[in-house]
């Protein structure tokens, strides 16, 4: 049997929120259907993009750990100044 698009929308909710290691409790699985049930009630289209889009407007998502893209900027000096 093939999931119909609300069940789709709901799982793709559901695995984003496990992304953050939100367990899925009965209050969460609940502010996730509220949130597929509001995207459904807008518009069919692009259902999972729009809820997911929207998660953030449900959940209070920590904010990402993500490391330094670069080493600190430091002034230095490579030896220049007794010719300048």
């Amino acid at each position: 049997m093939a999931r119909t698009r609300c069940q789709q929308a709901l799982d793709r909710v559901m695995i984003y929120l496990q992304g953050y290691d939100i367990e899925p409790t009965q209050d969460v699985s609940r502010r996730a259907l509220q949130l597929v049930d509001s995207v459904f009630a807008e518009s069919d289209e692009k259902v999972i993009e729009r809820a997911v889009d929207r998660i953030a407007d449900y959940f209070d998502l920590p904010e990402p750990d993500l490391p330094e893209q670069r080493p600190p900027l430091k002034r230095g000096s490579i030896g220049y100044r007794p010719y300048v």
